[in-house]
């Protein structure tokens, strides 16, 4: 009786899957005998592949596969100066003084990497394209008027940076009371903490790379804490980043996942050329593009 209650809820086919996994039959047989000790630990399910990109497990949402002709290159970010210069591009193309220095964007870089590190689950994203923001505070409740500010600035930054080329906003003026923050995204806890204070977050571009929108949204569910799906802060980084995000036709397009524009079905993009950058709206949430991405926001 107690032997039929041990077996009673496995099929042949884990019992033998059991006995493989334990090293085949003479070594359970050793395990039965008690002629050799066995100790047991978790398997960490590590969530980003060698490259930084999410794993798509278990997705009902479309996925495809990343293209490697479209990559991007990680700025130097290694002293003061060079935080120091993403932050004076920040602050002049926008045309405001968050208060954040140098050496605290520096040092708050540091401490999250060093988390994410720590976690064997998530650490392999940062062997991918990590952009340290710093997301101002909100100076209103729409969301849309934020966006054409932000969009200002990039026209600035990129401007800037590339004086031969035109960024084209082709949602200009299309944005105040229009945009909202996608349901499972958490972006609205970004949202909260820029009411209060400038935010500093690790932006990680294109860990999603080959995701369709839908993927993007529904791969959040299975993500730690922390995370958050990108939308303002793709933006930011654009902004103090135009170099690396929109450096030529090979830089991926970037999904704003976390936002719609008008309704549910609806969502915002930038997309760069040879010699130019456009920003505009997609309404192909399940369409999944290996050479566009959604970002995510480490904010620990």
């Amino acid at each position: 009786m107690s032997s039929k209650w041990t077996i009673q809820d496995w099929t042949t086919g884990e019992l033998n899957a059991l006995v493989k996994n334990l090293g085949g039959n003479k070594v359970a047989r050793k395990i039965q005998r008690g002629e050799v000790k066995i100790s047991f630990e978790d398997i960490v399910k590590t969530l980003f592949d060698k490259h930084g990109r999410r794993i798509p497990k278990n997705l009902q949402a479309y996925v495809c596969d990343a293209s490697r002709d479209f990559r991007l290159n990680q700025p130097k970010l290694d002293e003061e100066v060079d935080f120091a210069n993403r932050i004076t591009r920040l602050h002049g193309c926008l045309s405001i003084n968050t208060g954040v220095t140098a050496e605290q964007l520096k040092a708050e870089t540091e401490r999250l990497l060093a988390m994410i590190r720590e976690n064997s689950q998530i650490a392999n994203i940062a062997n991918g394209v990590c952009l340290p923001v710093v997301l101002p505070k909100l100076v209103t409740n729409d969301l849309g008027v934020e966006l054409e500010l932000y969009l200002a600035g990039v026209n600035n930054s990129y401007a800037k940076t590339f004086g031969d080329r035109k960024f084209y906003n082709h949602r200009k003026d299309t944005l105040a009371n229009e945009v909202s923050v996608a349901d499972g995204s958490r972006h609205e806890q970004l949202v909260s903490r820029m009411k209060e204070v400038p935010v500093i977050g690790l932006h990680f571009p294109n860990p999603l790379q080959g995701f369709s929108i839908n993927a993007d949204r529904e791969q959040m569910s299975t993500l730690p804490e922390g995370f958050i799906l990108s939308g303002m802060d793709t933006l930011i980084a654009m902004a103090m980043y135009p170099d690396i995000l929109a450096r030529d036709w090979n830089t991926p397009g970037l999904d704003m996942a976390a936002l719609q524009w008008q309704s549910a079905g609806c969502s915002l993009y930038f997309g760069a050329r040879g010699g130019e950058l456009g920003f505009a709206r997609t309404d192909g949430l399940a369409i999944a593009l290996d050479s566009s991405s959604g970002g995510l926001l480490f904010l620990g």
